[in-house]
């Protein structure tokens, strides 16, 4: 019934501010290592360096992207808390949650599945399209990103930025979604929670920080490259296995 809640329920609400600052720092630094974002800066920074031959712009290019992302983001999560908060109020939540969590599920099994499936595999036949069916940036975006890039000026820096962090929500918004809607549910002050949206933001664009001061201080952009092909299949599997146990955690609550 609306009006009882399970123990784990019970346990949440009452500790919210206790048990939220773990789950939020594991959500936050998962969903920081998604391919996207990664992806696309390295993809920008490379283009300044090896095409551009703008060696000198790396940093302010590099800082100017992160800074956009964060604050797009912060953004996102402000307008999905604003709609979760209306919803769970609702006579609905427990449909509500029954229909996320399933979400949750299914973007959790197909990022395990993409552990074991590289971006190349597929075919035409039915397993072969389950396969190659993957949460990314839409394919048909991808050149018009790419037109922006060679543009390499600060103005396209912050437009690539937002358009990359709304187009990546199928590699990033299940797990922020599900630590929205855990902080909906949480018996948290706004300033509390709004602290936790500035913290895990933070998280979120730590790993673009590290591979920005990885290529400024000199490391050069093909092992960067290389580290990113090498570990993007455990990224998938990390953000894969999350979302498994927020569906559980949505379904039950």
């Amino acid at each position: 019934m609306d009006g009882q809640c399970t123990d784990i329920s019970c346990y949440l609400q009452s500790h919210g501010g206790f048990v939220s600052f773990p789950l939020v720092t594991l959500a936050g630094l998962i969903d920081g290592i998604n391919p996207c974002a990664i992806g696309m800066l390295v993809l920008l920074l490379g283009y300044l360096l090896v095409f551009a031959q703008k060696p000198e712009r790396v940093l302010k290019t590099g800082i100017l992207y992160i800074g956009a992302v964060y604050f797009t983001y912060l953004a996102l999560g402000y307008c999905l808390f604003a709609s979760l908060k209306t919803l769970n109020l609702s006579s609905y939540k427990v449909v509500f949650n029954q229909v996320l969590g399933s979400l949750f599920l299914l973007a959790g099994l197909i990022n395990i599945k993409d552990f074991w499936f590289s971006q190349e595999s597929g075919g035409k036949d039915f397993w072969g399209r389950i396969k190659s069916f993957h949460l990314e940036i839409p394919k048909k975006a991808r050149p018009s990103l790419l037109k922006i890039v060679e543009r390499v000026s600060y103005p396209t820096t912050i437009i690539l930025a937002v358009l990359v962090t709304l187009l990546e929500a199928p590699c990033s918004l299940p797990i922020y979604l599900g630590t929205v809607n855990f902080l909906c549910q949480s018996k948290i002050s706004f300033l509390g929670t709004l602290a936790y949206f500035l913290y895990y933001n933070l998280l979120f664009v730590l790993p673009l920080i590290a591979i920005l001061l990885l290529i400024w201080g000199g490391k050069k952009m093909i092992e960067v490259k290389e580290w990113e092909h090498k570990y993007k299949k455990w990224m998938k599997l990390s953000i894969g296995i999350l979302l498994v146990l927020m569906a559980g955690w949505t379904i039950l609550w």
